[in-house]
């Protein structure tokens, strides 16, 4: 097994902790709001300390500068917001599942926007995502409440964060630049929604447990980062994309595992199939599975 799988995998795993961290800060009382707050600031700061470090050149045009504003709010920090919310609603596994719903909307967006025709492989991939979903609930359609949506919203909002990585101005920034920025974006956003909606500034007041978990969340978003970015190097996209893809896995059993969170076999069944089509989208789209 080479290094670019395993660095591929500790991805996977690392990525799968974030709901879970997430999940634990929320029941503490913590808001979504304050906890994406916290770890975007530490993802701002840590990355721009490596890159005073290495004396990088980071500037950005004017057009990039819109297009991450844009897409911190209705991309990549709309998408983190979206399931942290549906937390609240369903289980965090289950949330999980569906905010993987992600390549259906990724081919939707290229459709309808880009009027790119979806190959075979595509259409039955999304054939299998829907299957999925409905085995996800339990063919139990009251479950398609306001949690599930919140958690396809999320998937939704990440379908547009990866089309932007491919059609949009965006495409020509690195992988730590653009995290940078949007988590830099994503901060100051979550910081005046949180003064906004509480009109309170303690919002951010955090208790010890909260520091080293938001801490921990930051640390972790760029240790993904990372190790996808190195996989890609040695294994390629695909394959990377095909075992990030089994960050929802984690998730789901850790949900179950610490949580206590219902499960069945249609509960296995719709995840197997939701990885099913993920993987059949990502052997067929030059669209990769950045980062959660």
């Amino acid at each position: 097994m080479s290094i670019g799988i395993f660095a591929a995998i500790a991805a996977a795993l690392a990525a799968g902790l974030i709901p879970v961290l997430t999940k634990a800060l929320m029941l503490d009382g913590l808001s979504a709001t304050t906890i994406l707050f916290y770890r975007y600031v530490v993802v701002f700061v840590v990355l721009g300390i490596t890159f005073i470090v290495k004396k990088e050149n980071i500037k950005l045009s004017i057009r990039q500068v819109f297009g991450l504003c844009i897409f911190s709010v209705f991309g990549y920090g709309g998408a983190t917001f979206l399931l942290a919310q549906a937390f609240n609603f369903m289980p965090m596994g289950l949330a999980t599942m569906l905010y993987f719903s992600y390549p259906f909307f990724v081919v939707l967006i290229m459709r309808v926007v880009f009027k790119e025709k979806p190959n075979r492989t595509k259409i039955i991939a999304l054939g299998i995502a829907i299957l999925g979903i409905i085995f996800l609930i339990n063919f139990d359609f009251q479950l398609v409440n306001f949690g599930s949506i919140l958690a396809m919203g999320s998937g939704l909002a990440y379908g547009i964060y990866l089309v932007s990585l491919q059609k949009s101005v965006l495409q020509k920034l690195k992988d730590p630049v653009i995290i940078f920025y949007l988590g830099g974006i994503s901060a100051v956003i979550f910081g005046l929604q949180g003064c906004l909606v509480s009109g309170n500034p303690e919002f951010l007041r955090l208790p010890v447990k909260g520091v080293f978990f938001t801490v921990a969340l930051g640390l972790i978003t760029i240790f993904v980062l990372k190790m996808v970015t190195y996989a890609i190097k040695k294994i390629g996209s695909t394959q990377t994309s095909l075992i990030i893809a089994f960050e929802a896995v984690v998730t789901l059993v850790l949900g179950i595992v610490l949580y206590g969170e219902p499960w069945n076999g249609n509960t296995v069944f719709g995840a197997l199939l939701m990885l099913v089509s993920v993987i059949l989208v990502s052997r067929t789209s030059d669209i990769d599975i950045i980062l959660e």
